[in-house]
């Protein structure tokens, strides 16, 4: 199972795609004419919707890839200073 099947991850992606959502909608109730001849409000919220919606496939996506680098031993390779000097690596 991977770290984004589980709910609490799942929550937290869906925390940053409902703030991404709610800033962006506001933008239209905060000027209108940036979207005259382009979108109506209505339209504007569709699209953010759809937006959103992408979003949280991505997030999805690059969590996972991440999770996978994670597995695969990736980062072991770029360890750093600061964490052999805060003990983080086994001496």
């Amino acid at each position: 199972m991977s770290i984004v099947d589980m709910v609490d991850m799942e929550n937290q992606i869906g925390e940053v795609v409902d703030s991404f959502e709610e800033k962006m909608k506001i933008l239209f109730e905060e000027d209108p004419d940036l979207f005259k001849g382009r979108s109506t409000e209505i339209e504007w919220k569709c699209q953010v919707t759809n937006a959103g919606l992408d979003l949280n496939e991505a997030l999805c996506k690059v969590v996972e890839q991440f999770e996978s680098k994670l597995h695969n031993g990736e980062f072991h390779k770029e360890m750093r200073t600061w964490q052999a000097e805060a003990g983080c690596l086994p001496q």
